[in-house]
Parts: C-alpha cells; structure tokens; sequence
C-alpha cells in the first residue's frame, strides 16, 4: 500500500511540475522600439486582458490581467509600433472555489513573494518588431516581438499571433506562450532556485494567452 500511494504521489508531482510549458519562450536581451509612424489606435482596455496559468505540486491555477493603457500604429495592413501598461494590481484568480480563497492567492501573488505590486504595480510592453507568420494558420498570421517589462528586468520575447480586422477595430489574440518567471526576477518556490522545497514548488513557468483590442483614434 505504501508502494502505492508513493507510486501516485510521484505521478501527481511529475504531472503538476511539467504541466505550464505550451509555446515556451526564452526572454533575451532588450532590443530597441519599433518607431514606426500610421494611423493610430487606442487599446479598447475593457476588451483586452492577459490570461494566465501558472502550476505548483497538488495543481494549477487560473486567472487574468487587466491593460491600463495602450496604443499602436499601423501603416497599411502593417503593425508599426505599439506599446502597452500592464495594471498588476488587477490581477486576479479565476478558478478557486470561494472568494475568499481567491483573494488570498491573490493578495499572495501582489506581494513580495511574487510581483511586488506595491513597488512594482505597472509592468509594461512594448514592440520591437512585428513580421507576417511564413507559414500562417488559424491561429497564427504574424509574430511578435517586444521588451515585456516586469519588476526590474526587461527582456525581448517573441510569440505568434493572429491579428484581425473588422471596421476600425483591430483584435490580435497570441497563441497561449510560455515564460519562465525566474528570468523576470519572480522566484518564490523556484526548486532551479531553491533546495529542499518539499510541497512548495511552484513551477517556474507561467503560461499566458493575451488578448488586443484596439480601435482607430478620431
């Protein structure tokens, strides 16, 4: 029996530290901003939003990121530059059974454990470059790259997504990427940081899907 019960622990701990690795992006070095001209847009803010998923051992938890802000040009049919804030003090938990037991992962994640809101409560991100996919799918047209600002650290990161038209709104939604958080300086139950974790680990990557919306300013 007790052979057993190790046997599924193993198997649960494997399962909940390998799960959060879709499309798993490396952060590199800043790279400089697009500085492309066009017609401008405004981020639609109540339309557009980060969705994450971030896994620790025994499960995985679910929840958003609201934008404060936003703007990009577009010159023809072309992205030329964009840039975006991130309110980190919207984020939230979307998959716990209670509000009480979301607000405290919530408060938990604010704190100095994770991204530090107090000190840090706007990450930002700003396009580098933006090119047409070679191989466009449903779910791919064009790649996108751009400096993702959180805490203290900057790095360029690159991720497929699929831009639409319709009128004068223009939506791109990326494919669900992953990230690795420690690159970002969020190190709580890292076990490539830290020894003798136990329980505790929380897996480093963060998987995120997001969401634009943006509309031609008058």
């Amino acid at each position: 029996m007790k052979t057993y019960l190790l046997a599924i622990a193993i198997v649960l701990f494997a399962v909940s530290c390998n799960t959060t690795t879709k499309n798993k992006v490396e952060g590199t070095d800043a790279q400089a901003a697009a500085s492309g001209t066009g017609e401008q847009l405004a981020v639609i803010v109540p339309s557009s939003s980060i969705q994450w998923k971030g896994s620790k051992v025994g499960g995985e938890h679910v929840g958003t990121i609201a934008l404060k802000s936003g703007s990009l040009a577009i010159n023809g049919e072309e992205v030329a530059s964009g840039s975006f804030i991130i309110d980190m003090n919207s984020i939230v938990d979307k998959d716990l059974p209670t509000q009480v037991l979301k607000d405290q992962l919530t408060d938990h994640l604010k704190s100095g454990d994770f991204f530090d809101v107090a000190t840090y409560p706007e990450s930002t991100f700003t396009i580098t470059k933006v090119e047409k996919a070679a191989n466009a799918t449903d779910s791919i047209n064009y790649n996108v790259s751009g400096n993702l600002k959180m805490k203290d650290v900057e790095k360029n990161i690159t991720f497929g997504a699929k831009v639409t038209k319709e009128g004068d709104v223009y939506k791109a939604v990326t494919v669900p990427f992953t990230i690795d958080r420690t690159q970002w300086n969020v190190k709580y139950g890292s076990k490539t940081l830290f020894d003798d974790l136990k329980e505790n680990i929380v897996n480093d990557n963060i998987e995120l899907q997001i969401t634009i919306v943006a509309k031609v300013t008058k």
